[in-house]
């Protein structure tokens, strides 16, 4: 029913009699009630409620007196009407007078009882935390952990709504007694409430493109770094993992390909890659206009991780725990053993002859043909490096402890996690530990005051190698399997291999030194809600969050030597002293976040059909940082600190910085009987980055939904539950955050002259003098770059939810973004040229979301697949000027896709020597150093010369376009089954150096080479060629083999199988006999299986050499217990 509120001037701030003392004065004659009792309301300060209906019902007032009271005057103009009115402080509240009928019905209710009954759902199970209300009145309470509730003083003929999120909503009669009330499941989930930008929407509701997932799913994936359990869950979420190394496994996130998004945790932004799942409620993902409230570095999405919270009800203990063995996800690369090594060493040397075509110089052979057979049949010894320095399997183990309950007062949830995850080196030397702890507590100070205070930590501690797994990777990769790894066998003696390096030392801490990285959090998160007495449904919230991060590093590089043996002498000598001198690096950064946040929240249904709910609210964030680092050298190993390095070659450095944001945010939301939807939003944002005039920006964004099955065409349609048509558009500004590594990082306070110091250095005499430059030229017009963001979707549900499709079109227009111009300037100018807002881009791209689920019997199954497709496009990109056509096909990127790779394009291998002479020259000697299964090239422009004027477009970029997932579960009884599949495609990977070449400056092999083209006799040059995969050996390489063509480019689509679990729930009856609440065991695996086409590297690893930590396959026994 629509509530008209004549509401011109807000209650006064106290009540008193002087107010009943006012004289009013009236003068009307057949005047609608209404207009008398408005000019009662000006005279008195009164405010007056009616609803129009019963308004509709009064009969016209004639009056003519001065100066009466409100008692009498409020009395003469209802002396003679069907309404009556109540004063209740300082309100007029007009209403109808009752009947006989309706006396007597409040007669009966006041007949109060207490009402008592179980909430169960469809199995019979109790579903604690199920919300029962009285229809019409704010009496409510929730279920506890056993489903049963009470309320007490119900009127005998009260109605009670039952709810729970994921069930329709159920009435029924009160009664004493109600006994067990079954709740059917929703299917189409449209009553499930969702996170959105600073508060909660139902899905139905919601028009922006929202994606989110619950932290119970989350929880399944027993992964060390809660973003490996992201990926392929939600459409338009990029995840892509490049390495499994402890401490450093997160995936890389961003959403539509649009770049690193905002996070906010619990309402403030903060990081949550090292967050417990088990803390996390739900993880939704902004991915349209509706992250625009969010403000500057919201302009590429926002994630938004709310943690759990209290529940009324008696505590409830869950216990998590898993012990897992890891070991490579992949095959890495097989590398050659002592008699391929040796073989290809002579091939190769033969080859490289042939090529060079100098008979002066005689043909050297690095292996005799002896030893090469020695090699082969094992009379000589071959070293296997990888397998001596990496083990099977590394450890990782979880426990996780939580606690929640509450009253209707107070409700807390407690958490604390721990987690051990070691490396795969033999050494052990690699181990990351994580301590996490969660306090959420709320409590309800009085009937509108609730005051909430969330506190968490953790602490992280990574220790490590001295030396990068990258660089260790790398030197396994490297090293001969002719050299030994000890001296002579003696475990006592590290030898120097081929590269001069040993990699079983290089992951030895008390060899080749240590890293250390500890890390403490802490969060702080205040907030009081004060509904306000004077206009139901309005609240004002204060939120103030504290966080620090402290991070201290300390990286102790340790002499070491390496040996050889000496058999004449029977002595180990020293063939190499790695690592000289010793040194030590200390590097310790600081971080305080501060925020504030105040806001006023509307929401307010008028009518059954108007829902109205808006926000204003002003947000402030400040940070604090400082780093300081130093570095010294050591004479002597036994004392790895600061004081006892010496003077020679020391340094330090420090800095520190003070950032501050603020900006103010609007939101109005409208629906008209959940069927036309409505959403406008603004950010008025300030940056501290620009000069003063540019500051500020107004960033607005619109959305709207129509919920065509709400139609009277449809509503009685029994196939459609749900078709909803969004659109959005929106418009943020970005300032390119704070990293100063980013693309679009703008330069602080670059609109005033300034200086570096210390830049370069200077020799005056004998001492060395820091200099200082200035800065560069000064632009006081720069500001933020701009982003315009679009988005058409379309949600259907159909039989009851069986069956539901989600299908978004979105496209994203940055201008502004920052580049230098590009001028000629002589070297006499003496300054850099500023910053300008000059480029642009362009992204776009669709999203579909399927889902499938059902009930057979007694099993029940789902299915999800999601798909995301995004390309980006540049629009102006400020680049040296073209000087042909050629040039301007080749390097003008305007207008052109980014994800895109120029190079050769490879037709072949030449089969013969006369292929080769006929062919066009492309290696700038008529081919005279060309060999039968050498790299053959296309000539694009027919010239006949292989030059950089034939290289086009030949493949994808590095990052992927199209990214998918499939979400499949199966439950049945007691056993439950999940099956995330996730996958990439549209990009390629580019392998090279040692990936490329066998030999590349003196490294080992690959074993993939023994395929490739060679004499019959390889050490007879005349000899017929037989054709392999890869081009023939070299010791000293072959350029046109190593050119960037489509030969080495490799299609990287992958589908991996990301996690399984199967897991056991044991029933009720049998564990509550022993005191559990809820117990399940299962087996978990991740990253269990991958299909690609790259076999010997994983797919989601950068191109290039391919030194990196590999990807982990975890399996893992776990168990979850509640009391």
């Amino acid at each position: 029913m629509k509530l008209t509120i004549i509401l011109l001037m807000i209650v006064l701030t106290q009540v008193s009699a002087k107010v009943f003392s006012q004289k009013i004065s009236l003068n009307e004659k057949n005047a609608p009630l209404y207009k008398v009792l408005e000019s009662i309301r000006k005279q008195s300060g009164f405010l007056v409620l009616y609803q129009d209906q019963v308004m509709e019902k009064a009969s016209p007032v004639t009056i003519n007196k001065k100066n009466i009271s409100l008692q009498e005057a409020l009395n003469d103009c209802f002396s003679n009407q069907s309404l009556t009115y109540q004063i209740l402080e300082q309100t007029i509240l007009v209403k109808s007078k009752p009947d006989l009928a309706i006396k007597r019905a409040q007669e009966r209710s006041n007949f109060l009882i207490v009402v008592k009954g179980k909430i169960i759902d469809e199995s019979g199970k109790p579903l604690p935390g199920a919300g029962i209300k009285v229809k019409g009145t704010t009496v409510s309470t929730v279920s506890n952990q056993n489903g049963e509730f009470s309320l007490k003083n119900i009127a005998e003929d009260a109605v009670l709504v039952v709810s729970f999120i994921g069930y329709s909503n159920k009435e029924v009669s009160a009664k004493e007694n109600l006994g067990s009330i079954q709740l059917v499941p929703n299917s189409s989930n449209l009553n499930d409430v969702i996170v959105v930008g600073y508060g909660t929407q139902k899905r139905a509701s919601v028009t922006g493109s929202i994606a989110q997932v619950k932290g119970s799913e989350l929880a399944k994936a027993p992964v060390a770094n809660i973003t490996n359990s992201l990926v392929g869950r939600l459409p338009g979420l990029r995840a892509i993992q490049n390495s499994g190394e402890p401490g450093k496994d997160g995936s890389t996130i961003d959403i539509r390909g649009f770049g690193s998004a905002l996070v906010i945790v619990d309402g403030v932004p903060s990081d949550f890659s090292q967050i417990d799942a088990n803390e996390i409620e739900s993880f939704s993902i902004l991915k349209d206009a509706s992250a625009a409230v969010y403000g500057v570095r919201a302009a590429n999405g926002v994630i938004l991780v709310t943690t759990k919270k209290g529940v009324m009800g008696k505590p409830r203990i869950s216990y998590s725990t898993y012990y897992g063995l890891q070991n490579n996800a992949t095959k890495y690369p097989e590398l050659a053993n002592a008699g391929v090594f040796a073989e290809l060493s002579n091939e190769g040397a033969v080859n490289a002859w042939v090529k060079n075509n100098n008979p002066a110089v005689a043909l050297s052979l690095p292996f005799s043909k002896d030893q090469v057979d020695q090699y082969k049949n094992g009379t000589l010894p071959s070293y296997d490096w990888f397998n001596s320095t990496i083990r099977k399997n590394a450890p990782q183990y979880y426990q996780n402890l939580n606690v929640d309950g509450g009253t209707e007062d107070v409700k807390y949830f407690f958490n604390i996690g721990y987690l051990n995850q070691d490396a795969i080196w033999k050494s052990n030397s690699t181990r990351f530990k994580r301590y996490n702890f969660r306090s959420n507590v709320s409590a309800k100070i009085n009937k509108r005051l609730t005051a909430e205070l969330n506190l968490s930590g953790r602490l992280g501690d990574l220790q490590t190698p001295g030396v990068s797994s990258g660089l260790i990777m790398a030197t396994m990769k490297r090293e001969s399997p002719v050299f030994p790894i000890y001296a002579n066998d003696n475990t006592n003696y590290l030898a120097s291999s081929n590269v001069q390096q040993n990699s079983l030392a290089q992951t030895d801490h008390q060899i080749s030194g240590y890293g250390s990285e500890r890390t403490k959090f802490f969060s702080g998160i205040a907030r009081l809600t004060y509904d306000l007495p004077w206009i139901d449904g309005l609240n004002a919230k204060a939120t103030y969050s504290y966080q620090n991060t402290d991070t201290e590093n300390k990286n102790y590089i340790r002499k070491y030597n390496l040996y050889k043996y000496n058999s004449a002498a029977n002595t180990y000598d020293i063939a190499y002293t790695a690592n000289d001198p010793s040194n030590l690096n200390v590097r310790n950064a600081h971080k305080d976040d501060q925020a504030f946040q105040f806001s006023l929240n509307y929401a307010k249904t008028f009518g059954a059909k108007h829902n109205v709910s808006g926000l204003l609210l002003f947000e402030r964030t400040e940070t604090n940082t400082s780093f300081l680092s130093a570095y010294k050298e050591f004479l002597l190993d036994n004392l790895d600190e600061l004081f006892a390095g010496v003077a020679n070659n020391q340094s330090n450095d420090g800095s520190s910085a003070q950032i501050a944001r603020e900006g103010y945010v609007g939101k109005f939301n409208y629906d008209y009987a959940g069927k036309y939807l409505i959403e406008l939003g603004f950010r008025y944002d300030g940056t501290y980055k620009v000069a003063p005039g540019h500051r500020y920006g107004f960033f607005p964004n619109v959305s709207v939904g129509w919920r065509i099955n709400e139609e009277n065409f449809l509503k009685n349609n029994t196939t459609i539950d749900n078709l909803k048509l969004r659109a959005s558009f929106g418009k943020v500004g970005d300032d390119g955050g704070d990293d100063a590594d980013g693309a679009n990082y703008i330069i602080p306070f670059r609109y005033i002259p300034g200086y570096n110091y210390p830049n370069d250095n200077y020799v005056f005499g004998t001492q060395l003098i820091p200099g200082l430059t200035t800065s560069g030229l000064t632009n006081p017009l720069l500001t933020w770059y701009t982003s315009y963001t679009s988005n058409v979707g379309l949600d259907v549900s159909l039989w009851k939810g069986k069956l539901g499709a989600s299908v978004d079109v979105f496209y994203r227009k940055r201008a502004g973004l920052l580049a230098t111009r590009v001028l000629s300037l002589p070297n006499t100018f003496g300054a850099s040229l500023p910053q300008e807002n000059l480029n642009g881009d362009n992204t776009r791209g669709f999203e579909l979301e399927l889902t499938h689920k059902n009930t057979v019997g007694k099993w029940q199954y789902s299915i999800s697949p999601n798909l995301t497709f995004t390309r980006t496009k540049n629009g102006y990109l400020e680049q040296s000027p073209q000087t042909s056509s050629l040039g301007n096909y080749q390097g003008n990127m305007t207008d052109r896709w980014t994800n895109i790779i120029r190079g050769y394009e490879a037709i072949g291998q030449f089969q013969s020597q006369q292929e080769i002479s006929t062919a066009p020259v492309q290696d700038a000697q008529a081919n005279k150093t060309l060999l039968p299964g050498d790299i053959r090239y296309k000539d694009l422009n027919g010239d006949g010369v292989i030059d950089s004027r034939d290289q086009t477009v030949i493949g994808r970029g590095t990052t992927p376009e199209l990214f998918f997932g499939l979400n499949l579960n199966v439950n049945y009884k007691g056993f439950d089954l999940t099956v995330l599949l996730q996958g990439a495609s549209n990009f390629n990977r580019y392998y090279s150096e040692e990936l490329q070449s066998p030999f590349f400056n003196g490294a080992n092999t690959l074993a993939m080479f023994t395929d490739r083209w060679h004499r019959q006799d390889l050490y007879d040059p005349n000899s017929p060629w037989i054709a392999g995969k890869y081009p023939s050996t070299m010791i000293s390489g072959s350029t046109n083999n190593q050119l960037y063509s489509t030969f080495w480019l490799q299609d990287a689509t992958y589908l991996r199988i990301k996690n399984v679990d199967f897991g056991y729930t044991f029933s009720k009856g049998l564990i509550e006999k022993i005191g559990m609440r809820t117990a399940r065991i299962y087996i978990s695996g991740q990253n269990v299986f991958t299909f690609s086409k790259v076999k010997f590297i994983d797919p989601e690893q950068p191109s290039g050499r391919g030194n990196f930590y590999p990807q982990q396959k975890l399996w893992s026994l776990g168990l979850n217990v509640g009391f």
